[in-house]
């Protein structure tokens, strides 16, 4: 009996018609394929320490009281501020493939400074994603207008993806990107840098101190040149016409790093070819 409702079971899963969803998952799961790979390899390694460390926790905390008695005094580290996310959806039509990875701030101690940033990172990717909905559609408009056929129209991907920078009691530093897929992927970055004890957004000058200018725009020189000199890099000098690094500027795209150190940010041709992408620059102090 047991063997006839297992059979009658599976044959009703078998049969189970695929979910057009599916397609747009596989689709996503392609594009994203190298980032989870590299996540699934970092969780193994992280379980595997984390087994680890909890043994050795366990164990001091049983046979140790004076390490117990730290342990219980000791702040909740899920009090520390954070970045989380906070939405993510993919959404697949005839015109795009939209995949959306968004970030909140929580456990700041500053509700005011949350619902300001939270409210304005989701006021932004929404004003962002309607335009890039409204080119979709109008790319598409375009290619039917000029005799293509709907079967043969490729949707544009839009992607909207957060990566953390710098997390800790201090400071907090993420960006926020959105890559809009055409022929060529085009892509803007906005920058987050939170000092979590006054809650307010760091600028350059906050970080370098007021000679900033100075003091980035020759850490960048040096560089270009160093990558000019022996990676053969191609950034734009004039020569064409077209203006390569001049200067960091009062609102200039920066994230603060590990080591506590700012790095600028040039997106994909401010200063250099196309196929160099986005370039960084870190500011040593």
């Amino acid at each position: 009996m047991m063997n006839e409702k297992w059979s009658g079971a599976r044959a009703r899963y078998e049969a189970a018609p695929v979910p057009e969803e599916l397609n747009f998952a596989v689709a996503a799961a392609v594009r994203a394929g190298g980032r989870e790979r590299k996540r699934r390899r970092v969780v193994r390694r992280s379980l595997a320490t984390l087994a680890s460390c909890c043994a050795c926790f366990v164990l001091l905390v049983n046979v140790s009281p004076v390490f117990a008695r730290a342990v219980y005094e000791m702040p909740v580290l899920g009090s520390l501020a954070r970045v989380v996310t906070v939405t993510q959806y993919a959404i697949e039509d005839k015109d795009h493939l939209i995949d959306v990875r968004l970030p909140a701030l929580e456990n700041t101690g500053n509700t005011d400074l949350e619902q300001r940033i939270n409210l304005e990172i989701q006021t932004r990717i929404n004003g962002v994603l309607a335009e890039a909905e409204d080119r979709a559609r109008q790319t598409r408009e375009a290619y039917m207008a000029t005799g293509g056929a709907e079967e043969d129209f490729i949707p544009i991907i839009i992607s909207v993806d957060y990566e953390i920078k710098c997390q800790n009691e201090r400071c907090l530093s993420f960006i926020l990107t959105k890559t809009e897929t055409i022929a060529s992927a085009y892509t803007e970055i906005y920058c987050y840098n939170i000092d979590l004890e006054t809650g307010k957004e760091l600028t350059l000058q906050d970080v370098l101190g007021p000679g900033y200018r100075e003091i980035a725009n020759a850490a960048v020189r040096t560089e270009i040149d160093r990558r000019i000199r022996e990676e053969g890099a191609g950034y734009f000098d004039g020569t064409d016409g077209v203006e390569g690094f001049q200067s960091v500027t009062d609102g200039q795209l920066f994230y603060i790093n590990g080591a506590g150190n700012p790095v600028v940010l040039f997106e994909k041709y401010e200063i250099a070819p196309g196929y160099m992408g986005t370039q960084e620059f870190e500011i040593a102090r």
